[in-house]
């Protein structure tokens, strides 16, 4: 019996896992009806392990329950998502740089996000996206965790998904990697000097221009251009090869 509850952990991971790619590759985009059916058939398992890895996408949000329906679609990201997700945002990354300067930056701490936000540059003139968002999202995620707060640290990662897929978003205008290695230097530039307040600011004028960003690039939705390009942007050279075949 027990082996039986690992197999099924271990498909439902697999269906979860599989799923939430797809929607951060947006080969499911923003609305569209997602099929437990359709997924099974797809995936090869049956639905049990498909709707359990559904229901657990609907409770982190990229998933919403149409009313009166079974099936799930695609969480929509709205003006209003964006400008609530970002609100938090500031709140839980200015209280860890409050919390990490009370503790303390260390010249190593100091060290690490300057090595993060290097690597962002050298990936960005490299024409590398993917590998610039991977560093783009471990300077926040470092950021957050110089604080030591646990309950701030999963506060930051239950919103981290939905930052996620609107990071990506960023394949759709380079200006924005560019400015995303400025905002972070002058962070660090900040700590450097250890200005506190100028370091405070900086991170609020981060986030709110990220929130202005997006805001402007998805605010009124998706264009079927756009979603192609995206998909253009975000899908592995594996992927295209293997669908060639």
């Amino acid at each position: 019996q027990e082996d039986m509850m690992e197999k099924d952990n271990s498909l439902t991971n697999k269906a979860y896992e599989t799923i939430q790619q797809q929607i951060f590759d947006f080969d499911l985009f923003p609305g569209q009806i997602v099929s437990d059916y359709l997924l099974s058939k797809e995936l090869n398992m049956s639905r049990t392990p498909i709707r359990q890895a559904l229901m657990r996408l609907k409770n982190e949000g990229l998933l919403e329950e149409q009313i009166g329906k079974k099936n799930y679609r695609v969480s929509t990201i709205t003006k209003e998502d964006i400008q609530d997700l970002f609100d938090f945002r500031e709140g839980i990354e200015t209280t860890a740089f409050m919390l990490s300067w009370r503790n303390g930056i260390t010249p190593e701490q100091l060290e690490n996000l300057q090595e993060i936000t290097d690597k962002m540059k050298e990936t960005k003139d490299a024409g590398q996206a993917k590998e610039h968002f991977f560093y783009d999202q471990q300077f926040h995620n470092e950021l957050v965790a110089l604080s030591n707060n646990k309950r701030l640290i999963k506060a930051h990662d239950e919103i981290l998904l939905q930052l996620t897929r609107m990071r990506f978003l960023s394949f759709l205008e380079n200006s924005l990697q560019s400015k995303a290695c400025m905002k972070h230097q002058a962070i660090i530039d900040a700590i450097k000097d250890q200005d506190y307040e100028r370091g405070r600011q900086a991170v609020i004028d981060h986030v709110r221009s990220s929130r202005d960003d997006y805001i402007n690039l998805f605010g009124n939705g998706l264009s079927a251009n756009s979603l192609c390009l995206l998909r253009y942007f975000t899908r592995s050279p594996e992927t295209d090869s293997k669908e060639d075949e």
